[in-house]
């Protein structure tokens, strides 16, 4: 009798014993499972950014690839030069529409070889304009070719989604409007010029307007300007800001302290030599929201 009392004591405790290893065991699992499950699902968003990049990087090589066909010249070394570089755009193209899965480095490598083809393309049109080897028809005839194609459909959608989100905004009470937007081009001297060549600043004043029930502080205000040929004016690729989620390219930048009261202001954005004839979309962004927009155009 006293033998059995004393063990059935120590067969409660083993069981218990089992038990917390079992319950610490599936618990163990559980967490595991759920970190396995939290890092597939990071690991297929950076995914999906990184082929949006990619996408991207495909657009602008297919305007690339369209501007080379079009460009004409009686300088056989430069239409073999021309030749070479299309080649050279096609076959990063075609890499491009492979490609399933990509990474960071790889994106990178993208691109500084789309960066290098659009300075090589930049080199040339320069070039063939200072051998006068283009009539001015030719001129006009390149420009409308390239305005037709290189402005896809994407970026249609995409101009269509960002007039949406503007009237979508502004029906909501704590988003801050931009109004009486006003854009002008201006030479080395501040005067007002609309040829290409003339212009040394592009500058875009705006009102952002008071709103009572606005969180006060200080935000930046981006403007992008969408160019006639399809690309985005920008100092660096690095420059980015936050819209639906995503990371897109600015071409300039202001901060400003909101009060909850009307605050005129400009930002400007220096010609470095891309500009071209044509009408060029400028849109404006705060607090990851559309909040104003503008065209101009330079002959």
């Amino acid at each position: 009798m006293e033998n059995t009392n004393i063990s059935k004591p120590r067969v409660n405790k083993t069981v218990m014993f089992l038990t917390i290893l079992i319950v610490l065991f599936a618990f163990v699992l559980m967490v595991m499972g759920w970190l396995y499950y939290t890092e597939k699902q990071q690991a297929q968003e950076t995914q999906n950014q990184l082929i949006a990049e990619k996408d991207s990087i495909s657009l602008n090589l297919r305007n690339i690839i369209i501007e080379y066909e079009v460009l004409e010249t009686d300088n056989e070394n430069i239409k073999k030069k021309l030749e070479e570089e299309r080649q050279r755009a096609e076959k990063l193209y075609a890499e491009l529409k492979q490609v399933r899965t990509v990474s960071y480095a790889k994106i990178k490598e993208y691109q500084r070889e789309l960066g290098t083809l659009r300075a090589i393309m930049k080199d040339m049109v320069f070039e063939i304009d200072s051998l006068n080897t283009l009539n001015q028809k030719l001129i006009a005839e390149n420009i409308k070719v390239r305005q037709e194609y290189s402005i896809s459909q994407k970026t249609v959608e995409n101009l269509e989604q960002q007039k949406k989100e503007l009237t979508t905004t502004v029906a909501k009470g704590s988003v801050i409007r931009a109004r009486d937007v006003t854009i002008k081009t201006t030479n080395t001297r501040g005067k007002e010029v609309s040829r290409v060549r003339r212009v040394n600043k592009i500058q875009t004043c705006f009102i952002v307007s008071e709103n009572p029930i606005a969180k006060p502080g200080n935000r930046y205000v981006y403007i992008r300007i969408l160019g006639p040929d399809g690309f985005i004016l920008a100092k660096s690729n690095a420059d980015l800001f936050d819209y639906e989620g995503e990371k897109i390219v600015y071409s300039a930048k202001r901060e400003v302290d909101y009060r909850n009261e009307d605050v005129e202001m400009c930002i400007y954005y220096d010609n470095n030599g891309e500009l071209v004839p044509g009408t060029y979309q400028v849109s404006l962004f705060m607090d990851e929201n559309l909040i104003g927009y503008g065209e101009f155009a330079l002959k």
